[in-house]
């Protein structure tokens, strides 16, 4: 009975527990069931919160293009998004766009978003600029050396020149801008006159005489002058031409051989022909009674010329006359009239205040050495 009793207990409790175990199950059970039904109501919800609140976004952002540029780097970049961003400065940055102080934009960064807008970015870069005697620093987004002179504000000439420190901006900062320009001009300048010499016999070798002085002439010339940044550099002649022609300046010049200037005033008596028609071989027309004195050839005795009368340079065989007495031109032989001084043959080409009448002055280069006054004789030769 005992052992029978020991078993029943034993099964009492085992069915207990069996009992507690499936009521324990069917609790869980229970509790998954409310958790799932829990866990579908939220993923419920949260769809149709996920679904309202994309409507709502679609509805209210904006669509908009932004659109980066980098000549430097060789990049073109074009994005589409959407933003709920007020303006343009907070859009990009909320989608990762950074602008630099170099960056261009097409649009103020403080500009309100529209549907729809283009936001384009030019990434910049800071270059020299040496033009002339000035040297900036610009801000430029364009690699080409040309295109970026030309959006700081330069603009190059047809015959500029354009060097950089690099084939482009690229490798470059530093750009130099040389103004090249022409001009024509024309000058007026003299055409000098030469000097023609003709022979003249009837002057003295050694001598010579202005006929006429000449005159210079007067020609344009064009010319093709280049300038860089201002100054001069180079100038051509292109043309020229002739306004007034040039006039030689004609010198006489002296081939007659000069009598000998005598070492000595005092020579031995002339010989006179028996008819009185000859004197030391040079025939006469006529022989006149005068008194003789004597000048140099010093500028100071002669009114501050240098030349007689007649243009012809002052030397020994020259004499002063009285035209009226001896006509200008005529040769004379000169001598004392006791013979103990000749002077000879000379020409009758200059005339003096005080020579008037019978008188006659003969030159003597290098000074009249004490002539003072003499009488003599003057022949008029043939």
């Amino acid at each position: 009975m005992g052992k029978f009793m020991a078993t029943y207990e034993k099964t009492k409790r085992e069915l207990l527990e069996e009992m507690r175990a499936k009521r324990e199950a069917k609790k869980q059970a229970k509790l998954k069931a409310a958790r799932r039904k829990r866990l579908t109501v939220l993923f419920t919800l949260v769809a149709i919160v996920t679904v309202t609140f994309g409507a709502v976004y679609n509805v209210s952002a904006k669509e908009i293009t932004i659109t980066e540029i980098d000549e430097f780097a060789g990049t073109n970049e074009t994005k589409t998004v959407k933003t709920l961003s007020d303006n343009v400065e907070t859009a990009l940055e909320k989608h990762g766009v950074n602008i630099n102080e170099t960056d261009r934009l097409n649009v103020p960064v403080e500009k309100a978003i529209s549907d729809n807008d283009d936001i384009v970015i030019k990434r910049g870069k800071r270059v020299t600029i040496k033009a002339g005697d000035c040297e900036c620093v610009v801000t430029v987004t364009k690699v080409n050396v040309r295109d970026a002179l030309v959006e700081a504000g330069y603009i190059p000439g047809e015959h500029d020149v354009i060097s950089a420190n690099g084939d482009t901006l690229a490798e470059g900062d530093t750009i130099e801008l040389v103004s090249i320009s022409h001009t024509d001009e024309i000058v007026t300048e003299a055409i000098p006159r030469t000097v023609e010499y003709v022979d003249d016999p009837n002057l003295l070798q050694g001598t010579e005489r202005v006929i006429d002085e000449g005159q210079d002439g007067i020609k344009e010339i064009s010319h093709k002058v280049t300038y860089q940044d201002g100054e001069e550099a180079a100038r051509e002649a292109v043309s020229e031409n002739i306004i007034v022609e040039a006039r030689n300046k004609v010198i006489a010049r002296g081939t007659a051989v000069p009598t000998p200037e005598p070492k000595s005033v005092f020579t031995a008596k002339p010989r006179i022909s028996d008819d009185g028609g000859t004197i030391n071989g040079h025939s006469y027309s006529r022989k006149i009674t005068m008194t003789a004195t004597a000048y140099s050839a010093a500028p100071e005795e002669n009114g501050g010329g240098t030349c007689s009368a007649l243009g012809t340079p002052l030397s020994y065989g020259i004499v002063a006359v009285d035209p009226r007495v001896i006509p200008l031109g005529s040769k004379v032989y000169v001598t004392s009239a006791d013979g103990s001084w000749t002077y000879g043959v000379a020409s009758a080409e200059d005339t003096g205040g005080a020579i008037k009448g019978n008188k006659i002055d003969l030159c003597y280069p290098d000074g009249s050495n004490g002539f003072g006054k003499r009488s003599c004789v003057v022949y008029v030769l043939n």
